[in-house]
């Protein structure tokens, strides 16, 4: 319980810059502009971390670290809880449950951000784009897979003025209208054109 306190308090307090509304003023059928800013944004990237706030449809909190090394390699490292490490590499998703200490793999390309690991990113050939919204100072696309049987969906949020990726969404349901009840993932403390090792994506032990 005391723990479950101190991460509560402490994504509160992470929270604090970060929240933003879905909501966001002037919707906007599909831009064609956003689109591009996106694709360029995603492209132009080699390595990317940053520190990662999840909350989950239950609304239990977790912290961890992201990497991503373009193209193939990309890994989201749960710290606060540690309980799972999950690494994309070679074609595969390898989640590793650090309390029972099992592997298991799936595809890549079963993920929500496996466009990520494309050496060349291009979101309406990877992807179906289902909405994009414009606000103030941020835009969002709603992304799925273009087969019939998907039904998830994923938000990517962005900053205009640095851009920058800002949180995603993961939505159960691609027909629903709102990101409440879903598993939200923040993103900050950014840091690009760096050198991550592919030895990191090889690691399943907390990282520090």
């Amino acid at each position: 319980m005391r723990k479950s306190r101190k991460i509560a308090r402490r994504i509160a307090v992470l929270f604090l810059p970060l929240v933003v509304t879905f909501a966001v003023s002037g919707a906007v059928d599909v831009s064609k502009e956003y689109i591009k800013k996106a694709e360029e944004y995603f492209n132009a990237i080699g390595t990317f971390e940053a520190d990662f706030v999840q909350i989950d449809k239950h609304g239990h909190g977790a912290l961890g670290h992201f990497f991503l090394k373009r193209p193939y390699l990309m890994k989201m490292d749960y710290r606060d809880p540690p309980t799972q490490v999950i690494i994309a590499k070679n074609n595969k998703i390898t989640h590793y449950d650090r309390e029972l200490k099992e592997k298991t793999e799936t595809s890549a390309y079963s993920s929500p951000l496996s466009f990520l690991l494309e050496p060349q990113i291009n979101l309406e050939r990877h992807l179906k784009v289902l909405a994009v919204r414009d606000g103030n100072d941020e835009f969002s696309l709603k992304l799925c897979k273009k087969d019939e049987e998907t039904e998830w969906a994923i938000i990517l949020v962005f900053a205009k003025n640095p851009l920058a990726l800002k949180k995603w969404i993961l939505l159960e349901d691609k027909k629903s209208a709102s990101a409440d009840g879903n598993t939200e993932v923040y993103l900050r403390n950014h840091k690009s054109g760096h050198d991550i090792s592919d030895k990191e994506f090889e690691k399943f032990e907390v990282s520090h």
